[in-house]
């Protein structure tokens, strides 16, 4: 018989052979975003996947398997098995199958023990075994306090972690929405990442150029021969935009033909390029780059200090959505931040900044639905109330996150259940997580902000083989979704208020592999888009020549660009659109920032209005 769990990645965050990633469902060098490991800098891979719709999911399903059994009964982890209806009365008439122990104990207090023993190896503190004690003495029956004691006892941090807990006596503080007083005009960015490094040559190519044919030596990079027609985009397949910028060597360039939403954008002025961009610490040439801090060419650090901007780390542990939160905090402008895929370090501030949201692109589900007692999640946060300081730190990091979690659902679940979207977004990953963000800012009046920040990711850009079948697919996906998330935004009279800011780990090789895919590289092509934009504009600086030589200061060994411009420069105008000052705010938001001079673009230079 098959035993099927259900969508268990999106549930809890893990699933047998569904790995998010080569790196599998935790990062080795993740530092949770709140709690004492936080502040102590502790690595905690498994707190990877704390995030509040994976908290949700798996106490969820957890309630469900001691109440109901294994089934589908209230976001249980199985599938329908077919029959009957979900009934908490000890029976388990809709399951697949049962935890099933008949308690030795007697006593309530005995009960206790026994399950503390059982599922906390004895560590269960005194103060949640009276907690535990008296919520569930209230239940009918023998059978029905068992459940109630399982159920309870999977909340506390005993449970989650080997630490022991030491509460400090008091409630856990609670944030809390208050409104908002300001008559700042709302805005919002959206944080675009497309994971795995992004082949961003195949997305903008030169076209016609001159004194100098780039696009003869781009083809020849890319693998353009009498043997093969190598990797590049043909000529006449290009989607043809004027450069309008006359330091480029090129006075037309060529979006790849599965994305005409940004041809239709940046015609219209609402989208533009930065050229030959990525991560550095300060400027560097062939002779100097080793210098650069951080792992070049490595997914897990680029894609980390891609978030972070800060690679001297003088906001250690934060990303530049959060540091922008922090400092607009601080003005009395009320932000949110959210992550519509998974826990990212994009949006952590520091401690006395704006906690980030992270929230699933299906929506919310029912949080402990038809709870076993009246008063369930008063008595969970009391099991998670606020600790010493000599309590266990992980044991800490749990609680923190699970009463985090707790009051982010109960915020957001009714406003979100109240409103929809006018456009029909098409069936895709990318297209749910726009739809999400979209019905995310439906509510910014409820939540009392004027400023939001979203991140979105598409995967699959890790393109070492069949790179361009498989970047077409991706392009395609991607399309669809902005071409759905720009209407929605129109239809909202909201497009003039966005920013959406597109970024990747790196770009790739040039020079194409053996199976005609392109590897790890660093310099590379992004875009940013919105209605306020000035859009209509190649900015950075293209490369005419890609190939190494003692003449040519940029071009590493296979066609891997060195950056001419940082992620910086168009941080640098953006975050000043949405109400970051120069001088010591933006240094805080982008600490490497002055190391650029002549090489970030203001807001007056990105935008129009």
């Amino acid at each position: 018989y098959n035993v099927r769990l259900f969508r268990l990645d999106e549930k809890i965050g893990q699933a047998p052979h569904d790995f998010p990633s080569v790196f599998s469902f935790f990062l080795p060098e993740f530092i949770p975003a709140a709690g004492p490991a936080f502040s102590a800098q502790l690595a905690a891979p498994e707190a990877t996947i704390l995030d509040m719709p994976k908290i949700i999911g798996i106490q969820n399903g957890m309630i469900s398997m001691i109440k109901y059994g294994l089934s589908d009964c209230n976001s249980g982890f199985a599938s329908y098995p077919g029959y009957k209806g979900c009934s908490d009365n000890g029976l388990y008439e809709r399951s697949i199958g049962h935890l099933a122990r008949v308690p030795s104990g007697t006593t309530i207090a005995e009960m206790v023990s026994e399950v503390s023993l059982l599922l906390t190896a004895g560590r269960l503190s005194q103060d949640n075994r009276d907690t535990i004690e008296a919520a569930c003495s209230s239940e009918p029956d023998y059978d029905a306090q068992f459940r109630c004691i399982q159920q309870l006892i999977v909340f506390s941090t005993e449970f989650h972690s080997t630490n022991t807990m030491q509460k400090s006596g008091e409630a856990r503080p609670v944030a809390t929405s208050t409104g908002s007083n300001s008559t700042e005009p709302y805005k919002a960015i959206v944080y675009l990442y497309l994971s795995g490094g992004t082949d961003s040559y195949h997305m903008l190519a030169p076209h016609t150029c001159a004194p100098i044919d780039v696009y003869t030596r781009f083809s020849a990079i890319r693998g353009n021969n009498s043997l093969s027609e190598g990797i590049g985009l043909k000529f006449d397949d290009m989607l043809v935009i004027n450069g309008n910028n006359l330091d480029q060597p090129c006075s037309t360039f060529g979006i790849h033909p599965n994305l005409p939403i940004l041809q239709t954008l940046y015609n219209d002025g609402d989208a533009a390029f930065v050229a030959n961009a990525g991560l550095m610490s300060e400027p560097v040439d062939v002779n100097n780059y080793k210098q650069t801090l951080g792992q070049l060419f490595a997914h897990n650090d680029m894609t980390s200090n891609t978030q972070k901007v800060d690679l001297f780390d003088e906001f250690f542990g934060t990303g530049i959505q959060g540091r922008i939160a922090g400092v607009l905090k601080s003005k009395g402008l009320p932000t949110n931040v959210f992550s519509i895929s998974g826990t990212q370090v994009v949006n952590v501030g520091e401690p006395e900044g704006v906690a980030p949201f992270i929230i699933s692109s299906s929506g919310l589900p029912d949080f402990n639905e038809s709870p076993s007692i009246s008063d369930m999640d008063t008595v969970i946060r009391e099991i998670n109330n606020a600790t010493r300081k000599d309590s266990g730190f992980f044991a800490e990091t749990f609680a923190s996150k699970l009463s985090e979690a707790m009051t982010s659902h109960e915020l957001l679940k009714m406003e979100l259940d109240a409103v929809d979207v006018s456009t029909t977004f098409p069936d895709s990953g990318l297209a749910d997580q726009f739809k999400m963000v979209a019905k995310l800012m439906k509510t910014r009046e409820s939540r009392g902000v004027v400023r939001d920040m979203f991140y979105v990711s598409q995967g699959g850009y890790d393109t070492h083989s069949n790179m361009q079948v498989n970047v077409a697919n991706r392009f395609t996906e991607l399309n669809a979704a902005l071409e759905a998330f720009v209407a929605e935004m129109t239809t909202q009279n909201l497009w003039n208020s966005v920013t959406l800011v597109q970024f990747s780990e790196f770009a790739r090789t040039l020079d194409p592999n053996s199976g005609d895919g392109s590897d790890h590289a660093w310099g590379g092509n992004h875009f940013h888009m919105g209605g306020a934009l000035a859009g209509g504009k190649v900015r950075g600086l293209y490369p005419d020549d890609f190939v190494q030589s003692s003449s040519n200061p940029l071009a590493l060994s296979r066609g891997r660009m060195i950056p001419t411009y940082p992620w910086d420069a168009m941080w640098k105008g953006t975050a000043e659109w949405f109400g970051i000052a120069d001088g010591s705010e933006m240094d805080t938001v982008l600490p490497m920032h002055s190391n650029f001079p002549g090489k970030t673009y203001n807001a007056a230079e990105l935008y129009s209005s």
